[in-house]
């Protein structure tokens, strides 16, 4: 709570963060998933997943509804890893997009 209080007090005395920080603030939480519904903007719509499993190269679509895999949208990676493997796998985990950011 300290640190809390003493970074709005140095935010009040020095008029807080500057324009152009302020504006990229804005557009980085535009681009947050706050719905639920909307796949996270990591990647655009229109990327291409590619993963190879036992021989077989498997491709993910990246769309505005979700992710598309073998013409089924799915809401997230998971339950598309779930299918190519037959086991529960983390979808990013899988695909190899944890961890990235844009």
């Amino acid at each position: 709570m300290l640190l809390i209080l003493a970074f709005r007090i140095q935010e009040l005395s020095q008029g807080g963060l500057p324009a152009p920080t302020r504006v990229k603030l804005a557009e980085t939480m535009g681009m947050l998933n706050t719905s639920g519904r909307k796949v996270p903007r990591r990647f655009r719509s229109g990327t291409r997943i590619v993963r190879e499993w036992k021989g077989k190269v498997h491709e993910v679509t990246i769309t505005d509804d979700g992710f598309e895999y073998e013409g089924d949208i799915f809401k997230s990676l998971s339950p598309i890893a779930c299918r190519i493997t037959g086991a529960h796998w983390s979808g990013p985990a899988f695909f190899g997009t944890k961890g990235e950011r844009q």
